[in-house]
C-alpha cells in the first residue's frame, strides 16, 4: 500500500491546489506586467513636445536634400508613447527615417540603427523597444508612425520604389 500524504505530489488534491496556486501566480505576474506597461505608456506620453519639435527640426535640417522628400511635413512624437529618456534622439532620428520610408531593406536597416543607438544608452531598453518598432512600424497599417508616414497611405516611400 502506497501512503499518500496531503503534501505529496501523488495526491490529486495536492496537485489541484498546486495548479491553482500556479495559475494565480501566473495571473498576478501578467497583471503586474500589464500595469507596468500601462504606466510606461502614461509616463511616456507625457513628453515635452517643444523639445522634441526642436530636435526634429535639427535632425530634418541635417537630412539628405538629394533624396526624395515626402509631401507631408516631418513631425515626431519622440518615442511614440514610450518614455523619452536619454534615447529620445534615437527615436526622433528613427522617426525621420520612417517618415521618408523606402524599401523593406531600408526599414530593416533603420530599425537596426535604432536598436544600436538605444543600446548605447540602455541595452535592456533597446531589447524591449526593438520588437515594438519591428511589429508596430509596418507600412500596411495606416498609423501615424508607419514606415513611410510622410507619404500618402498606402505609399511607403518615393514613387517607383516598391517596399
Amino acid at each position: 500500500m502506497i501512503r499518500k500524504s496531503r503534501g505529496s505530489i501523488q495526491n490529486p488534491e495536492f496537485r489541484d491546489d498546486f495548479a491553482k496556486i500556479g495559475i494565480a501566480a501566473t495571473t498576478m505576474i501578467k497583471l503586474s506586467v500589464h500595469c507596468m506597461l500601462i504606466l510606461l505608456v502614461f509616463v511616456g506620453c507625457a513628453n515635452n513636445q517643444k523639445d522634441i519639435d526642436a530636435l526634429a527640426a535639427k535632425i530634418y535640417s541635417t537630412g539628405n536634400p538629394n533624396s526624395p522628400m515626402p509631401p507631408k511635413p516631418f513631425v515626431s512624437d519622440g518615442c511614440s508613447c514610450w518614455p523619452d529618456s536619454n534615447w529620445v534622439e534615437c527615436c526622433v532620428k528613427h522617426d525621420f527615417i520612417y517618415w521618408k520610408g523606402g524599401t523593406r531593406q531600408q526599414r530593416i536597416e533603420a530599425d537596426r540603427i535604432f536598436k544600436e543607438c538605444v543600446s548605447q544608452k540602455n541595452a535592456a531598453m533597446a531589447a524591449i523597444m526593438y520588437p515594438g518598432v519591428r511589429l508596430g512600424g509596418v507600412w500596411w497599417l495606416p498609423t501615424p508612425f508607419r514606415w513611410g508616414f510622410g507619404w500618402e497611405y498606402p505609399q511607403s516611400g518615393p514613387p517607383g520604389i516598391p517596399y
